[in-house]
C-alpha cells in the first residue's frame, strides 16, 4: 500500500470539506439576502439516477420574451440601453453592413438578475400571451394562419396560469446592492448572478411595414440552477418522485406542464451572503378538491 498517496488523498478530502463547509458557514453567516416562499410550479422535483439518490429541486423561471422569442414586437426591457449599462459595446450603428456579423460575436457578460415572484412582471407576461392569442385571431381572420395555431395558443395560457413557474425576470444590473435598493422586498425580489448574451435582430419588411433591426438581450442559465434537498426534507418528496419514476417518466425532472395538475409541495428558500440557496422547508400542499370529488365517487 502507498501510504503516502493515501494521507494526500485523505489530506485532499479534508482540506476540500473544510473548503466547503466555509463557504457555507460564509454564506450563512448574515440574515438572509432573500427569503422566498416557492411552489412546485417554481421548483421542479428531480429524479435520482443510478449514481445518486439524493433529490434537488430545479428553479424555473420565464425571462423577456424578445426577438424569435417575441409575441409581441420589440427588444422588452433588455434592451439596448440596458444592455449598454451592462458594459455591451453597442456602438456599431445597426444599418451598419457589418453590424449584423459584429453583434453575432459579442461574448455574454457576467450581470445580476432580479427575479420577482407572481408580481407585476408575471401579470405582464400573462398580458402578453393573451395579446398574441388576440393577434393570431385576427391572422386567421385573415387566413394567414391555421386554427390549429389558436387552439395551441389558448392551450398555453391555460397552462401559464394553471402550473406555469410565476417566477419572471424583471431587471438587471452590474451592482447587486444597487438593484436591492431599487427591489427592496425580501419576500417577493431574489437578486442572482447569471449570464447575458446579446442578440441582434435584422430588418424585416412586410405587409405590415417594415420593422427595424434592434438589439436585445438573453440570460443565460444560473449557476446554481439546482437546489440540494437536505435529509430533514427529503421524505415529503421522495413519494412523489417514486410514484412519478413507476409512471415511467423519462425525464430527468418532473413536469408541471400540465393543464390540470396543481402543485404538491410549497418550499421556502433563503439566499445568503453568497446569493446562494438553501431549503429551511418543505410542505405538502392540500390535495386539488378535485381529486377529492373524484374519491368520493
Amino acid at each position: 500500500m502507498n501510504r503516502p498517496g493515501l494521507w494526500l488523498g485523505l489530506a485532499l478530502i479534508l482540506v476540500t470539506n473544510a473548503f466547503v463547509l466555509t463557504g457555507v458557514a460564509y454564506n450563512r453567516s448574515t440574515e438572509p439576502e432573500a427569503v422566498i416562499h416557492l411552489t412546485e410550479r417554481e421548483l421542479n422535483l428531480s429524479f435520482s439516477v443510478e449514481e445518486n439518490t439524493g433529490i434537488s429541486l430545479l428553479l424555473v423561471w420565464h425571462q423577456p420574451q424578445s426577438g424569435i422569442y417575441a409575441r409581441v414586437e420589440g427588444p422588452g426591457w433588455l434592451d439596448q440601453a440596458k444592455l449598454e449599462s451592462l458594459g455591451f459595446d453597442c456602438s456599431t450603428p445597426l444599418t451598419d453592413l457589418e453590424a449584423e456579423w459584429r453583434y453575432r460575436k459579442a461574448l455574454p457578460r457576467k450581470a445580476y438578475v432580479v427575479f420577482e415572484y407572481e408580481g407585476k412582471g408575471w401579470q405582464n407576461l400573462l398580458d402578453t400571451t393573451e395579446q398574441n392569442i388576440e393577434r393570431i385571431a385576427h391572422q386567421i381572420e385573415r387566413k394567414e394562419r391555421s386554427p390549429e395555431v389558436l387552439k395551441n395558443a389558448r392551450e398555453e395560457l391555460d397552462r401559464l396560469r394553471n402550473t406555469g413557474s410565476r417566477l419572471v425576470a424583471v431587471d438587471a444590473g452590474s451592482d447587486p446592492f444597487r438593484l436591492r435598493q431599487l427591489y427592496p422586498d425580501r419576500h417577493r425580489f431574489i437578486v442572482l448572478p447569471a449570464e447575458v448574451n446579446l442578440q441582434y435582430v435584422p430588418q424585416t419588411s412586410n405587409k405590415t411595414g417594415i420593422h427595424h433591426a434592434y438589439l436585445f438581450g438573453r440570460i443565460s442559465e444560473l449557476p446554481r440552477p439546482e437546489i440540494h434537498v437536505p435529509m430533514t426534507h427529503r421524505s415529503l418528496l421522495e413519494k412523489i418522485r417514486n410514484e412519478e419514476q413507476q409512471a415511467g417518466r423519462a425525464s430527468r425532472y418532473s413536469s408541471r406542464w400540465e393543464k390540470d395538475q396543481e402543485p404538491r409541495y410549497s418550499v421556502v428558500v433563503n439566499y445568503g451572503k453568497r446569493r446562494e440557496p438553501w431549503i429551511v422547508d418543505v410542505q405538502l400542499l392540500p390535495a386539488p378538491k378535485r381529486e377529492r370529488t373524484q374519491n368520493k365517487s
